[in-house]
């Protein structure tokens, strides 16, 4: 009997990217699979790396990728995420066409429709109801950065308790020590608070 990829099991993440509230994404995700390419990500291989351009979006089928920034240091942050059933993308790289700030590099192997800037434009302008969906993923993302920003000003344990009443599941998908680069602390004291909590 094959193993279950955990990283294929969406319910045990569906709250994470809360770009995707309040949208549904379903023409979307029509375009990318009638109008992309299906490319096969192996694990470790990278989406794009950080200073390159986004050239592609992507639609996850299945995987998890996560989103790293390396410092000027060379320390490596993890910042992000992308589960199956939601895109992948330095959107800001993609749209402006620049250097990414980030690299994207799968956890596990990934299957994702990519479609290039020109198509996904050519969507946005099609009719108003595209152009609203554009202006809310862009409104959506603008509130998530903000939200993550403000919530650098919480202590550790706040930030992983909001983490996981929001995604419970998370811990089944993503190892400790990720988690905890996501929230700026060590896995030591993820472990801590887990022992409290």
């Amino acid at each position: 009997m094959p193993r279950r990829n955990p990283f294929n099991s969406i319910r045990f993440v569906e709250n994470f990217n809360a770009y995707l509230d309040n949208l549904n994404p379903a023409d979307l995700q029509k375009l990318f699979q009638t109008k992309g390419n299906r490319r096969l990500y192996k694990k470790k291989d990278f989406f794009v790396r950080q200073h390159a351009v986004s050239r592609v979006a992507g639609w996850v089928v299945s995987g998890t990728f996560h989103y790293l920034y390396h410092d000027a240091a060379g320390k490596v942050h993890v910042v992000g995420y992308a589960f199956a059933q939601e895109f992948v993308c330095d959107y800001a790289s993609f749209v402006q066409v620049c250097a990414s700030k980030v690299s994207i590099q799968a956890l596990a192997d990934c299957v994702v429709y990519e479609l290039p800037l020109a198509e996904l434009l050519a969507f946005w302008e099609s009719d108003s109801a595209a152009q609203q969906m554009g202006r809310r993923v862009a409104e959506n993302l603008y509130e998530v950065a903000y939200d993550r920003f403000l919530d650098t000003y919480n202590s550790p344990e706040i930030r992983y308790k909001k983490l996981m009443q929001r995604c419970p599941g998370l811990k089944e998908v993503v190892p400790l020590r990720s988690i905890a680069s996501y929230l700026g602390v060590t896995p030591e004291t993820i472990s801590h608070i887990r022992k409290r909590i």
